[in-house]
C-alpha cells in the first residue's frame, strides 16, 4: 500500500533545498506567501 502525503520543498539553493518538509494525511501547511490560508493535506489531495 502507498501512503499518501505531501512534499514541500522551500528556499532553493544551488545544492539543493534548504527547507525540506513532509506532511502526512490530517495535518495542515500554509503558503509562505500568503501565511494566513491554510490547507490541509486531505484538501489537496483528495480521496
Amino acid at each position: 500500500m502507498t501512503e499518501k502525503c505531501l512534499g514541500v520543498y522551500r528556499q532553493p539553493t544551488a545544492n539543493g533545498y534548504e527547507i525540506v518538509q513532509t506532511f502526512q494525511r490530517g495535518e495542515s501547511l500554509a503558503i509562505q506567501a500568503l501565511p494566513n490560508v491554510t490547507f490541509t493535506v486531505d484538501e489537496i489531495l483528495g480521496d
